[in-house]
This record gives C-alpha cells, sequence and structure tokens, in this order.
C-alpha cells in the first residue's frame, strides 16, 4: 500500500514538473523573441540619433539658426525619447525575467530539501539493512511466497529509487547553478541598461536646451519664415497640379487604346457573324461593342498584362518598400501639422521630407516606367514614375539620370539631392498616388533604411 501510494506521489510530481518546464519554456521563448525586438529597436534608434548628430553637426557649420537645424533636432529628440521608451521596456522585460529565475530558484531550493530528506531516510533504512542477511531475513520472514517475492521487488525497486534520488539531487543542484549564472547575467546588463538609460536622459536635456535656443531665435524671424511657407505652399500647389494633369493624361491614353482594340475586336467579331449568322445577331454584336466602350470609359487606367503584373508586385509590397535614399530619416510626414515655429498656422505635406547628406544618390522605390522629368521653382527637378495604377514622385533633385519612357529597377539610381545652400540643407521629397489618389508614403516603405 505504501509502495503504491508512492507510486501515485511520485506520478503527480512529475506531471507537476512537467507544466513548470513548459510553462518556463514558453516564456523563456516569449522573453527571447520580445527582448529580440526591442534590442533591434533600440539599436535603430540609436543608428538614427547617430545619423541625425552628423545632420545637426553639418547645419552648426552655419552660423545662422535655421528651420532646418530645428527639424533636425526634433527629429533627434523624438527618436531619443522613443529609445528611453524603448530601454525602459527592456528594463522591465528583464525585470520580470529575473522575477522567474529567482521564483524558478526559490522552486527548486525547496524540491532540493525534500529530496534530501527523502534521501536521508533511504540512507538510515540502508543503513539497518546494510548486509545481506538483513535483507534476506527480510524477504523470507514474509507469510507466503507471493509477499517474499513482493520484498524483493521492493527492495530492488527502492535500491534503484534510491539511485535516481542521487542523479535528481546532482541535477537540481546543477540546475540551480545554471539559473543562478543566468540571473547574474540579468542583472549586469540590467544595471548596464539603467547606466545607459540615465546619459540618454543626460543627452535628451541637452538635446531640449538646444531646441529652445533655435526656436527662440527663428521666432524672431516670423515675417521671413512666413514668405518661405508661402513660396513652399506655391511650389506643392504647382506640382500637384502637374501630377494630376499627368495621372489625367495617362487615363485619357489607357482609355483611348482599350476603346481602340474594343472596336478593332468588336468588328472583326462582327465581321465573322456576318458570313455565319442573321442581321438580328450582328445587331447584338454592335450592341455589345457599345457596352464595352462604356465600361472602359468608367475604368481610370487600362493596364496591360505586364503593367497589371507591376501594380499587383507594387501593392504586395506595401511596408517594404527601400527608401529613396540609402540613408535619411524624415522630418516631416505626411498630411496637416502645426507649424514648428509659427503659432496657428497649419502645414499640408503630400509626401514626406527625407534629410540626407549632400550628393546623396535619389533612386526608384520600386520597378516602373518613367512617365515625366519636370522642373518647378522652388520643388527642382522632379521625375515621376508610373507603376501599374501606382506613381511615385521624386522633388528636389539637383542632377536627374533618366528620361521619360526609360524602364527603372528597384533602387536604381534616377538622380541626386539637391542641397539649398541658404539653411545648408539637403533633402528628397516623396510622393506616392494611386490612380488620382495621394497614399502616406511612410505606410508604403520600410521602417529602417
Amino acid at each position: 500500500m505504501k509502495l503504491k501510494q508512492n507510486n501515485i506521489n511520485k506520478s503527480f510530481y512529475i506531471r507537476i514538473l512537467m507544466i513548470l518546464v513548459i510553462g518556463v519554456l514558453w516564456f523563456s521563448n516569449s522573453y527571447t523573441q520580445n527582448r529580440k525586438e526591442l534590442e533591434q529597436k533600440r539599436k535603430q534608434n540609436q543608428k538614427e540619433i547617430e545619423y541625425t548628430n552628423s545632420l545637426i553637426k553639418k547645419t552648426r557649420m552655419e552660423k545662422k539658426n535655421s528651420m532646418n537645424q530645428l527639424l533636425v533636432l526634433n527629429k533627434k529628440i523624438s527618436v531619443r525619447e522613443e529609445l528611453l521608451n524603448t530601454m525602459q521596456s527592456e528594463i522591465q522585460y528583464l525585470d520580470s525575467r529575473i522575477k522567474i529565475l529567482i521564483d524558478k530558484i526559490d522552486s527548486l531550493e525547496y524540491d532540493l530539501k525534500k529530496i534530501k530528506s527523502v534521501y536521508a531516510k533511504m540512507i538510515v533504512f540502508a543503513y539497518k539493512t546494510r548486509s545481506t542477511y538483513d535483507k534476506l531475513i527480510f524477504v523470507l520472514s514474509a507469510d507466503n511466497f507471493n509477499k517474499s517475492y513482493r520484498r524483493l521487488r521492493y527492495l530492488q525497486y527502492y535500491g534503484e529509487y534510491r539511485q535516481k534520488q542521487i542523479e535528481q539531487i546532482i541535477k537540481t543542484k546543477t540546475e540551480i547553478k545554471n539559473i543562478l549564472e543566468q540571473l547574474k547575467e540579468k542583472k549586469t546588463q540590467k544595471e548596464q541598461l539603467k547606466s545607459e538609460t540615465e546619459k540618454e536622459k543626460l543627452a535628451l536635456s541637452k538635446d531640449k536646451e538646444e531646441q529652445t535656443l533655435v526656436l527662440n531665435s527663428l521666432k524672431k524671424q516670423e515675417s521671413e519664415l512666413l514668405k518661405k511657407l508661402n513660396s513652399q505652399k506655391k511650389a506643392d500647389k504647382q506640382l500637384q497640379e502637374s501630377i494630376k494633369a499627368l495621372i489625367a493624361e495617362e487615363m485619357r491614353k489607357a482609355r483611348e487604346e482599350a476603346e481602340r482594340k474594343a472596336k478593332e475586336l468588336a468588328a472583326r467579331k462582327a465581321k465573322e457573324n456576318a458570313s455565319k449568322h442573321n442581321a438580328a445577331e450582328n445587331k447584338e454584336a454592335v450592341a455589345n461593342t457599345n457596352k464595352t466602350e462604356n465600361n472602359n470609359k468608367s475604368l481610370e487606367i487600362l493596364l496591360t498584362p505586364e503593367e497589371q503584373l507591376v501594380n499587383d508586385k507594387f501593392e504586395a509590397n506595401r511596408g517594404r518598400l527601400p527608401w529613396p535614399t540609402e540613408r535619411g530619416v524624415i522630418l516631416s510626414s505626411y498630411g496637416e501639422h502645426e507649424h514648428p515655429v509659427l503659432k496657428g498656422v497649419k502645414v499640408r505635406n503630400d509626401g514626406i521630407y527625407i534629410s540626407t547628406l549632400p550628393g546623396a544618390k535619389v533612386r526608384t522605390v520600386f520597378d516602373g516606367e518613367v512617365s515625366k522629368v519636370l522642373a518647378i521653382p522652388g520643388k527642382n527637378k522632379i521625375v515621376l514614375i508610373k507603376h501599374g495604377n501606382f506613381f511615385t514622385v521624386y522633388s528636389n533633385l539637383n542632377e536627374v539620370f533618366v528620361q521619360p519612357g526609360q524602364k527603372v529597377k528597384t533602387k536604381q539610381s534616377i538622380g541626386t539631392a539637391n542641397t539649398d545652400p541658404d539653411e545648408d540643407k539637403t533633402y528628397v521629397e516623396l510622393q506616392i498616388w494611386n490612380g488620382n489618389i495621394k497614399m502616406n508614403p511612410e505606410l508604403w516603405i520600410s521602417k529602417s533604411n
């Protein structure tokens, strides 16, 4: 009866242990994945801060504080705050991991204490039955053969179980040692992160002090800033009109081509039907032709199979398109925003403004065909590329390497970014259109370049 109870207890402890192990493994895998994502995000933030530092260093060469300097500082502060949040999340993950490890150690030490206690009793029993004679008497003193056999099996099982207890003690001690090493490592990582966090907080404070100085300086130049803003709005409007006109022209050409092909096909079918069928059927063919023409007029851009394939692939890569520059940071996002200096003044962007270094190459974000190359005051040179129903627009180029009708590949250089000598800033504006609808480029390009 006692042996049966021991077996039940043993089975119960094994099930509990398996549940704990599975739980720990699941948490460990989940933790590893989350920690890896946080580390990647932290490294990307640090990389972006380093790049903004190089942009700020460039603008500081100018004696006068500029709007570009303020925008770069704003971006740097935003990224540094995000970095601090990421580091804080990492510390929280480490804290939770440390707690799990401490709880696991406590559990293992409790188990070790119980195992040692059981083993001590086994040692006492083994001492009392240490001789072969004692064991033999224990077996032969049973009332019948069956009981003698059970006692013999019990002694055999008892010996095996004692050996397993020794192995379990060694295994548990080893596991405790390994977990203690992990705990030490996690605590070291936490202390390093806390130290880095304090440094980042100090750097953020200095950035904000510089931001305040530049902002106060720019507030004294309100009239000049308003003049530049109005000039930019004028250039933006002219660009939008040019893009819309181009897309409308593409639609018209595609519709005319589709109608021409539909008429040719209908005429050919009508001619074939005339030799085989009566006039009534010919009349039906003409009606079908008119129906096809009306349907074609309702479409925006009718694509060839090759163009449709490019269109579908472009759409399938939403959120994964490469940046139009090898290195850069987004200083001004898509949509409507408060002006960084002028109170109550709204700024609307039809695309995103990516700040980069002088002489940077501008590249296409996907395979396509160059639709137009033009120049607009305030936007410099502009390249429009067609990707099926989609269009990408690259403005503020100094040089252009492509021409209308040319096929281009993903990441192919199409020009160089222009540098504004007044503010010593270099940027590229990227716009994405789906037909005649403007899209937010940040939702289409990858998170990092």
